[in-house]
């Protein structure tokens, strides 16, 4: 165990997602003389009001409700933000003042610290870091035929996984409901964004239980099928082939109109600029930055068969871009994410100023 000055650090969430993404820093962070707790923060004041009472000065969030929630009860202290995805696509990612306003940042990946620095140029407080779950995903071995069985699928032939993005409930034409156009697609599996759940469950589709994990899935797919979601760069990260959906709008990205309430930290400018990109010649430009995150075959739903046949046949086509949106989204994926992760905030609890570990020649000290 590291012979350092014990400090007190809390990990906060408020949805399942945030939880994965925080789970395994949290696991990493019981390796050191640091006193780190997992908790919920719930919308009731009530419910909160023993957990906040004593909560660290130092929290890490990978949403901002959590955030929200403890400042209405008083808390002012400094937070670390952890991405929650690897999707470049949305739109909210920097948007809004907490991300600016954060303490400690970090960066799933290089074209995340490139989105900031077309936006903020003079942020200071952003290392790259990678995305946790992603330890997981390198190190996971599945049972094919187990889990073939389990799902009907035959281990023979190609699986196809479709995963999207969330929105099933706000659009039909979005997320879980183009599932209709995958009706003669054998060997399917099929994992809606948490958010679609009660949408999906409606269709006829083979659909694990909300609490499997979708790396084993990722692991077992020959094709991963999806269009904004970070599904589809955690795809690369395996070097699976992927099918991009084309849709008339994406959620979560621009020109679609943005939900939430909360002020813009951005210009008008800049999200002027954005509005006016044509979309159907550029369905996946990335916001704030000029390019295009495109990691395979892309199609409408409507023509997802054929183009399965034809990734089938040109299976290294797009291996250039996988592999480069690969490295681009999700730094350092060795299997020791979350070490180098957790070592970036002990040294900045210790000192209070950020800085970088590199990803090569890192050894973990046990002693």
């Amino acid at each position: 165990m590291k012979n350092i000055n014990i400090h007190n650090i809390d990990f906060i969430w408020s949805s399942r997602k945030e939880y994965f993404s925080l789970k395994p820093l949290y696991d990493e962070s019981k390796k050191y003389k640091i006193n780190t707790r997992l908790l919920r923060v719930h919308k009731s004041k009530i419910r909160n009001y023993l957990k906040i009472s004593n909560l660290s000065s130092n929290v890490v969030i990978s949403h901002d409700n959590p955030l929200k929630r403890i400042k209405k009860m008083g808390w002012n202290g400094k937070y670390i933000y952890v991405e929650h995805g690897l999707g470049a696509m949305k739109y909210y990612t920097y948007k809004y003042s907490f991300f600016h306003n954060a303490d400690l940042l970090f960066y799933p990946g290089e074209v995340f610290k490139r989105k900031m620095e077309a936006l903020n140029p003079k942020f200071k407080n952003g290392l790259l870091g990678g995305y946790p779950r992603m330890d997981e995903l390198y190190n996971a071995k599945i049972d094919k035929q187990k889990l073939c069985t389990k799902y009907n699928l035959k281990p023979d032939e190609p699986i196809i996984l479709f995963a999207p993005s969330w929105g099933g409930k706000y659009s039909k034409n979005s997320g879980i409901n183009n599932i209709s156009f995958f009706k003669n697609i054998k060997n399917l599996l099929v994992v809606p964004h948490p958010a679609d759940y009660g949408v999906a469950k409606k269709t006829a589709a083979i659909i694990p239980e909300k609490n499997e994990n979708i790396n084993q899935f990722i692991k077992l797919a020959d094709i991963v099928i999806s269009e904004v979601s970070s599904v589809a760069a955690e795809a690369c990260l395996l070097d699976k082939q992927v099918i991009q959906l084309i849709l008339n709008k994406f959620p979560g990205c621009f020109p679609e109109k943005d939900k939430r309430k909360d002020e813009s930290w951005i210009k008008n400018e800049i999200l002027k600029n954005e509005n006016s990109i044509d979309r159907s010649q550029r369905p996946f430009k990335i916001p704030y930055i000029d390019e295009d995150w495109i990691l395979g075959h892309s199609c409408t739903p409507e023509n997802v068969e054929e183009t399965i046949k034809t990734a089938l046949k040109e299976k290294e086509k797009y291996s250039k871009n996988r592999k480069h949106w690969a490295e681009q989204s999700c730094w350092g994926f060795d299997g020791k994410i979350c070490e180098r992760m957790i070592m970036m905030i002990i040294s900045y609890l210790e000192t209070g100023a950020p800085k970088q570990i590199e990803c090569l020649g890192l050894k973990q000290d046990n002693s």
